[in-house]
Formats: C-alpha cells, structure tokens, sequence
C-alpha cells in the first residue's frame, strides 16, 4: 500500500486517480487551503493597475485571483507563468479569450524550474508578480531580486493544519511500502505526526528541494517525479517501485 499527501481539497480526485490506476493507495491530508481575503484583493487591483512582464501562479488556489486581475489586459498581456499542469488547464480556461502563447508552464515544475525559463532571463523581464501561497515559493522571489527584478508577492491562500489528518480509507503501517510527498510542508506534517516510523520507508517526492529536506531528516530512499499530477506520480511509481 502507497501512502500519499494532498492537501484536503485535492484528497478525494487524487484517491480515485490512483484506484483507477489499479495501485492501493491511501491519501492522507494534514492540511486544509484557505483563501486569505485581502491579498487575493489586494492582487487582482494591483494587477489592474500596474504594468507588468510576467506573473506567476503557484497553484490551482492561486487562480482565481489571477484571472481577477488579468481578465482586462488584452491590449499588452503579461506573460502567466502555471506551476504545474493543472493550474495551467485552469487558466486557460478561465482566461478564455487571453493569447494562449502568453500561458505557459516550466518544463520542470519546480522553483529551479521557474527560475530557469528563459523568459525571466530576459533584459525585458522587469517587473514580476508571484501569485502563492502563504510561506510557499520564496525562492522563486529571491532569485529574481538576485538579478535586480522588481518582485511583487501576494499571499492570497494559506494552508491550515487540520487538528487530526484525514484519510481516504482505513490503513495500517505495517502494510505501507512507499510515501508520495506533494510539498514540503505536507511531509514535515506527515514526520512530526507518526515520526521515525516513516523513515524505513521510500519516499517520492516532487522537487529536490523536498528531497533534500528528507535526507536531512534521515531518510534514506528518496526518489524525484518532476511533475506533482495524480498521472505523473502514477507512472513513476510504476516505473520505479515494485507495489
């Protein structure tokens, strides 16, 4: 049985990809998403406002706030950078009539990943804003003030610890053989809840930041799938484990 993180929203979607997939799997969620009012506001009115290259969208939670802002700057568009798949899907949609070549995603989807585009390496790359969550993604912003690049950040969504972790279905350790880990945060949550008894255990996580902070921990087996979707992780596993 594999064990995998999701935020609370995400729980449910990513427990029905992997049964269809044929892999036992359970979903744990230690952290809800909530929106935070005034910064989501606060972004779509400066968006309004101010010119801009290029504005990143850390997540499908970030969205919303985006599309806010952006729906009315079709004469000079800025160039939208999604972090990750599905919060492009849900740009484009949204954003139905915005130029489709001004969305688009890294090739990995990572901070690096962002970092490396060749886009933000531009002499016309000035002014950017990140559209994220709360305490995520603050290297993509250091890396850009390293360069001289006016950053904006907005925090329009935070993650809340749930009081107790939430599950799809009923587990037992002794029948766990791997941990899929989606952030950082999520796997810290997941170690200080059961502790040294995950540490045997392979982990997947998505970035070699978080892969990094697992070694730290003192884990030992800790593999990278450079895209955080249900069928990224899926053929990775497959790929990789024997489940």
């Amino acid at each position: 049985m594999l064990l995998f993180t999701r935020p609370l929203p995400k729980l449910k979607a990513s427990a029905i990809a992997f049964e269809k997939a044929g892999l036992d799997a359970v979903g744990i969620a230690t952290s809800d998403i909530t929106t935070v009012s005034s910064e989501s506001s606060a972004a779509a009115e400066f968006l309004q406002n101010n010119p801009v290259n290029v504005v990143v969208v850390t997540s499908v939670y970030a969205v919303k706030s985006a599309v806010a802002g952006l729906n009315n700057t079709f004469e000079n568009p800025p160039l939208i950078v999604a972090v990750g798949d599905a919060t492009l899907r849900k740009l484009q949609s949204e954003l139905d009539v915005f130029p489709l070549d001004k969305i688009v995603t890294p090739d990995v989807h990572t901070s690096e990943g962002i970092l490396a585009m060749h886009q933000l390496n531009e002499a016309n790359c000035q002014h950017v804003v990140i559209i994220k969550g709360e305490g995520g993604r603050s290297a993509i912003a250091d890396g850009l003030n390293e360069r001289g690049i006016l950053v904006n950040c907005f925090n329009v969504y935070k993650r809340e610890l749930l009081s107790r972790p939430i599950y799809t279905k009923r587990w037992k350790m002794s029948d766990v053989s791997g941990i899929i880990a989606t952030s950082e945060a999520m796997a810290l949550q997941l170690i200080a809840h059961y502790g040294d008894a995950l540490f045997d255990f392979p982990w997947l996580t998505v970035s070699s930041r978080i892969a990094n902070t697992l070694t730290v921990k003192g884990i030992e087996k800790v593999g990278v799938c450079q895209r955080a979707t249900d069928q990224a992780l899926i053929a990775w596993v497959k790929d990789n484990w024997e489940y």
